[in-house]
């Protein structure tokens, strides 16, 4: 009888020894991280009060490229540049 103690002790231990090492293995997750979302970045405008240049891109050789803003209202609002022709005459 004794011999049956120590032996279902014995496989007691093995099985809690074992169950606490797989226990430890595992990786604590990470804390939440809210998934990136698409941002753009705000426009760069070069400007005096209410007239600007928005720079969309740099081109290769280094120049700015973008458009022609005014400011109406607090907001930078594209130019709509309207071109007529007209002839010439002199009076």
């Amino acid at each position: 009888m004794r011999k049956w103690t120590g032996v279902g002790l014995l496989s007691a231990a093995t099985f809690i020894g074992g169950a606490l090492w797989a226990h430890a293995q595992q990786v604590e997750p990470g804390p939440r991280v809210a998934p990136p979302t698409l941002v753009q970045p705000l426009p760069q405008i070069i400007s005096g009060a209410d007239f600007g240049f928005r720079v969309d891109s740099v081109a290769a050789d280094g120049r700015p490229v973008g458009r022609i803003v005014v400011r109406q209202k607090g907001q930078w609002v594209e130019v709509m540049v309207s071109g007529d022709i007209r002839r010439l005459t002199a009076n």
